[in-house]
């Protein structure tokens, strides 16, 4: 019987009561007592047809060799006498064949009996025949001339008596049992066969599935190894299953050959990353500090020696336009213009000190961001490894290292 798809945590699963050859045993069993029992039904069936459509053939056949057989004692010169000893075995055989006779004088063969031989013919009396489903014939039997030596009282013609024949159909059912139960008896021990024979056959032929089995076990096991293959034993389903798995295994160390050798260069490539970040921490943290040490060293030179105010500046200038007002001489043209260049190079100076204290700045700024980078690159890396690591143990346990002994 189908049933449903189970869960792979079921308990059913793998008992032995489970087994694809109980359930194959179990179902042909069934299978052939359902066969046996459809054989005897249809052979059923066959009585009861033939009770039908043949027995009133058969009966009347019947009835009438039992009516040439009374006709052929009759024909002796003491047929009457010889009646009274032959009907009882007449009874008796067709009995013994399923038939229930009876044999009915007629008034006429009574009176001509009883005035020539002194006692009254009885025939085969009908009795009470029990009311069952049944076919039945009678013929009457008619004087003949040759009857007429007995049946004094008789013409030729008359009905001198009537052969009756009757047969049931619970002994047409009554012979079909007899005959089933040695048919029964054989069919059971011809299902006790087949079913050891199927077993023995099985058995036989599922040897390659089980161990088809027992591969995908060792595989489907806990840290199991992909190096168990199926042993290829014959040419048919299972053994071109067994090769099918064979190349799917093939293909799947393959690809753990190939993720083993990614995850090798992963490694390599990790260790460079290492080995450069070391390098660029190293080198990023002495120019940190040097920037530093120069940022502080500036700062420093600028506390020690303050720049110029810009009040001091607009008091030389107004010193120089003053000079200028005051004084046309060329000596004091001459100190108005070095007043004027030491003024603009003492801004240009100022200016340019401005600017490297801010590029210093930024460069500070920029080395912290790349201190930070460095930092992401390290967590970045550790991650890497942490995936590396993972990505090594999953491979160990699809397919371990084999150890030799």
């Amino acid at each position: 019987m189908a049933q449903g798809p189970l869960d792979e945590k079921s308990p059913l699963i793998g008992r032995f009561d489970q087994s694809f050859l109980i359930h194959m045993i179990r179902d042909f069993f069934v299978l052939l007592v359902l066969v046996t029992v459809l054989e005897f039904a249809l052979k059923a069936g066959t009585v009861y047809y033939g009770f039908r459509v043949q027995g009133p053939e058969v009966v009347q056949e019947a009835v009438g060799s039992i009516a040439d057989d009374v006709r052929s004692i009759m024909r002796n010169e003491g047929g009457p006498v010889a009646a009274r000893t032959l009907y009882p075995i007449l009874e008796r055989n067709w009995g013994d064949l399923g038939y229930r006779i009876a044999i009915t004088p007629s008034p006429v063969t009574v009176t001509s009996i009883e005035a020539g031989f002194g006692f009254t013919p009885e025939g085969i009396p009908q009795g009470d025949w029990p009311a069952r489903l049944h076919n039945i014939a009678k013929q009457p039997i008619t004087a003949e001339p040759f009857c007429l030596a007995c049946h004094t009282e008789a013409n030729v013609g008359d009905v001198l008596g009537a052969v009756v024949v009757r047969r049931d159909l619970a002994t047409d059912f009554a012979e079909w049992v007899t005959d089933m139960r040695l048919t029964a008896t054989l069919s059971v021990g011809k299902i006790v066969l087949h079913s050891v024979l199927l077993f023995l056959i099985l058995r036989a032929r599922l040897e390659p599935l089980l161990g088809l089995r027992a591969v995908v076990s060792n595989l489907a096991r806990a840290y199991g190894g992909l190096t168990h293959r199926a042993e290829i034993r014959t040419a048919d389903e299972f053994g071109v299953l067994a090769r099918d798995l064979n190349l799917f295994l093939d293909r799947v160390c393959k690809l753990m050959e190939e993720l083993d050798a990614v995850l090798a260069r992963v490694v390599a490539v990790n260790a460079d990353i290492v080995s450069i970040q070391s390098d660029l921490r190293d080198r990023i943290d002495c120019l940190t500090s040097r920037i530093r040490r120069l940022e502080r060293s500036a700062m420093l030179s600028a506390k020690a020696e303050p720049r110029l105010s810009q009040a001091w500046f607009d008091a030389a200038r107004t010193a120089v336009r003053t000079l200028e007002e005051k004084s046309g001489a060329r000596e004091v043209e001459g100190l108005v213009e070095d007043l004027h260049a030491v003024v603009s190079n003492a801004e240009a100076q100022i200016a340019t000190t401005e600017r490297v204290f801010a590029d210093l700045g930024e460069l500070g700024d920029e080395s912290d961001q790349l201190k930070r980078a460095m930092s992401e690159m390290i967590r970045l890396e550790e991650r890497m490894r942490g995936i590396v690591e993972t990505g090594s143990v999953l491979v160990q346990r699809i397919n371990p290292p084999t150890t030799e002994a």
